[in-house]
């Protein structure tokens, strides 16, 4: 794929609102990651709010669930256990 190949998908419809659910589901885990930080919320509190943005992601990206678990979800569970400890 050439870089003009790419710039006219990213003008696309299709490119432009794909990019503003990447912003929205990046924007819900920094968000939730914030949360989780301020550790107001209990560790089960916590994980369901993983569970939640993965639900997002799903509901954004049909089928994405795995792919959430790589890209956000290892990031979510390092700031639980930054937070709350490795143990239940």
């Amino acid at each position: 794929m050439t870089l003009e190949e790419a710039i006219a998908i990213l003008r696309s419809p299709e490119g432009r609102d794909e990019t503003k659910r990447v912003h929205r589901l990046n924007r819900a885990v920094d968000v939730a990651v914030q949360v989780i930080y301020a550790g107001r919320i209990s560790r089960q509190d916590a994980e369901r709010l993983v569970d939640q943005c993965a639900t997002l992601a799903e509901d954004m990206f049909p089928g994405s669930r795995d792919t959430f678990a790589i890209v956000y979800g290892r990031r979510m569970q390092r700031v639980i256990g930054e937070v709350f400890g490795s143990g239940n």
